[in-house]
């Protein structure tokens, strides 16, 4: 029953991290605040060492490749304000990472 429940709790926050960037991905600072109260949330829920490790490995490389991305010109953001691209795509790539990690987990099991 507590498996479930983390399994929809994770897809409602997925869900909701992605609304967030849609409705708020002209304000980046209160995206951010958004989605960094979005991760803590999730990461709370399983308090796993690994999946912090993961969140923070995922959103630095993954940073780090739009950043290369966009100097080479394969696109561009219309509000970028850390090395062109917007500070809020670090956190996005994080819980993207661990939402992937436990969706692979569910079908693992």
């Amino acid at each position: 029953m507590i498996k479930r429940i983390h399994q929809f709790l994770t897809g409602l926050i997925a869900v909701a991290s992605l609304t967030s960037v849609a409705l708020l991905w002209k304000y980046n600072l209160i995206l951010v605040i958004t989605l960094i109260v979005l991760a803590t949330l999730m990461l709370l829920m399983n308090k796993s060492k690994q999946e912090l490790l993961t969140f923070i490995f995922c959103a630095f490389f993954g940073a780090i490749a739009e950043i290369f991305a966009v100097i080479f010109g394969a696109w561009e953001y219309t509000n970028p304000n850390l090395f062109n691209i917007p500070i809020w795509l670090i956190v996005l790539w994080g819980i993207a990472s661990v939402f992937m990690v436990r969706v692979y987990n569910g079908f693992k099991k």
